[in-house]
């Protein structure tokens, strides 16, 4: 049986009150714990997860409310041994210039990710992590946080 509860000192976090998921050893788990003390006001997480999209990605939160997110995406570039080695905020944007002679060519290549708050077809809140150019068939690997405290950041994230 796991230890479960700890009123003391935690060799990876000081002093506190922890409790652990089920299943989980209060005393060595790397996975979140159930409770700690030293969040103190901290806001809680709803949801969290990755994934990968070369067009749109939906995640419906199932609240009432716009609530305050975290978004971070890279491109397999940034990848190494699957660990992501550079992360980019939503609002981070590559774009390159193509230029074909004396003319400059209109014409761009580029890759970004923007995140957004906003209502589905089914009229379910969700969180949308879209791909800037979808035409060029870039992946995008995004992780997220949906906090349960609303959104403050006029829908930017942090």
């Amino acid at each position: 049986m796991a230890n479960r509860i700890l009123a003391g000192n935690r060799s990876t976090g000081g002093y506190g009150l922890y409790v652990s998921k089920t299943g989980e050893n209060v005393l060595d788990t790397t996975e979140g714990l159930a409770f700690d003390s030293r969040a103190g006001n901290s806001t809680g997480i709803k949801t969290a997860g990755q994934g990968t999209t070369t067009n749109t990605a939906e995640i419906v939160h199932g609240l009432s409310y716009d609530p305050l997110f975290a978004v971070r995406w890279c491109t397999s570039a940034e990848i190494t041994n699957g660990l992501a080695t550079k992360v980019f905020d939503p609002r981070y944007q590559q774009m390159i210039s193509v230029t074909g002679g004396s003319e400059p060519d209109l014409s761009f290549t580029g890759y970004g990710c923007k995140a957004f708050l906003t209502t589905n077809g089914s009229s379910q809140k969700c969180l949308r992590i879209t791909s800037m150019v979808p035409s060029n068939g870039l992946t995008i690997y995004y992780s997220y946080i949906i906090f349960h405290e609303p959104d403050y950041t006029g829908g930017l994230g942090l």
